[in-house]
């Protein structure tokens, strides 16, 4: 009897010892799952939050950056009116010099007229006055003496006449040159006024695009290569395509014209900027920034800045594949080369103006101005060499340094 209660008492005990432990169990899996899809939820939640800041952020820099392409292109426009001003005021100098000549030539007659009349004058005093008819009559020997002495008379008064009438107009004509240069002199005045005041307002545009790019704190090379993976990068792609197969058919037929050509043919049409190379530095400068890693990462370029007005020439004959502007590299010129079978790709970057827009190109035909447009800080040519197509990684970028 003992042993049965007992074995119904342990029984007992165990099924409850069983039952407590499945129901902590099921207590620390529920706080468990509790516990993970809290979390789960925290983390959604931060990465809404986080999400909502990417987007936030991003809408913020596309302000950024829709400001700075309004800027930039204002800037061009202003640099365009300094230019046009500066040829201007050149113009109004060349005529100022051009007058100035003419008066020297009038005052030299003038001056010789003078002298002439004096003389006239002198001569006149001396013999006492002007010649009477009646002296004539008498120093005549005969009558026909006496029509040559009045004859000569007249002729004497008509050459004075005369020479009073051209001395006349010649200060006349002096004078209205004189006002003349006067009116330049003031039209000249109010260019320089009007120059200094594009110079300022390009100032101020160039301040207020420094402040925005601070904004942006990023590196020149990190916006260039975010930028280029995002904007047009199909289209981009594409017109390569079709211009390489456009330069592959010029290359062959300047080949084939190369040999037909008994003297060699003319050396190419070349900018003032050349090299041996198997292409030509492209603009005047020194190289600010070269090719290969820098703290933020590669630089697959070569930075070239000059102040003034810094022309750039194409670096060799080729097909434009596209010439735009872009949020990243401003005013920008893609082409296309084939040299030697092999196929390249150069890239000019933060141009103030663009003189091409698509077609063929010559080994140093101008293809525009050094400018600042774009992500950049300051006035510099940021240009690429690709062996091979463009692509956004730049996986095919060599230093552009290595073949001028």
């Amino acid at each position: 009897m003992k042993r049965k209660v007992v074995g119904t008492v342990l029984s007992l005990s165990l099924a409850l010892g069983a039952f407590t432990v499945y129901h902590s169990e099921s207590v620390v899996n529920a706080e468990s799952l509790s516990s993970i899809k809290k979390k789960q939820q925290e983390n959604a939640k931060k990465a809404l939050d986080s999400k909502a800041k990417l987007d936030a952020n991003k809408s913020s820099q596309a302000a950024v950056e829709k400001e700075i392409e309004r800027i930039d292109m204002l800037s061009s426009e202003t640099d365009m009116k300094v230019q046009e001003k500066q040829a201007e005021i050149k113009k109004t100098k060349d005529e100022i010099a051009q007058l100035k000549s003419e008066i020297a030539v009038v005052q030299k007659r003038i001056d010789e007229r003078d002298k002439l009349l004096k003389e006239r004058v002198n001569s006149m005093y001396e013999s006492g006055g002007a010649v009477s008819y009646l002296e004539v009559v008498l120093g005549s020997k005969d009558f026909g003496d006496f029509l040559d002495r009045v004859l000569a008379l007249n002729m004497i008064a008509e050459q004075d006449r005369q020479l009073l009438e051209e001395q006349k107009k010649d200060k006349e004509l002096l004078e209205e040159k004189m006002a003349a240069v006067e009116k330049k002199l003031i039209n000249l005045q109010k260019a320089m006024q009007d120059l200094q005041k594009l110079q300022q307002q390009l100032k101020a545009q160039m301040t207020e695009k420094a402040r925005l790019m601070a904004s942006l704190e990023k590196e020149e090379e990190q916006l260039h290569a975010e930028a280029h993976k995002i904007e047009n990068e199909g289209a981009l792609l594409k017109a390569q395509e079709d211009a390489f197969r456009a330069e592959q058919a010029r290359a062959a037929a300047r080949e084939k014209a190369a040999r037909e050509s008994s003297s060699g043919g003319s050396a190419p049409s070349m900018g003032p900027v050349s090299g041996n190379g198997m292409i030509i530095k492209p603009a005047a400068g020194r190289v600010s920034s070269g090719f290969g890693m820098r703290s933020s990462g590669m630089h697959e370029g070569i930075d070239i800045a000059q102040g003034g007005t810094v022309p750039i020439y194409a670096a060799a004959d080729g097909t434009v594949i596209k010439s735009e502007y872009s949020s990243s590299y401003g005013n920008v010129v893609y082409i296309s080369h084939s040299i030697g079978g092999q196929q390249w790709t150069t890239v000019y970057a933060h141009m103030s103006s663009r003189a091409v827009s698509g077609g063929s190109v010559s080994k140093g035909q101008f293809l525009g101005n050094m400018g600042n447009t774009g992500h950049s800080f300051g006035q510099h040519l940021h240009f690429e060499l690709h062996k091979g197509p463009w692509n956004a990684g730049k996986t095919n970028a060599v230093n552009p340094a290595a073949y001028w």
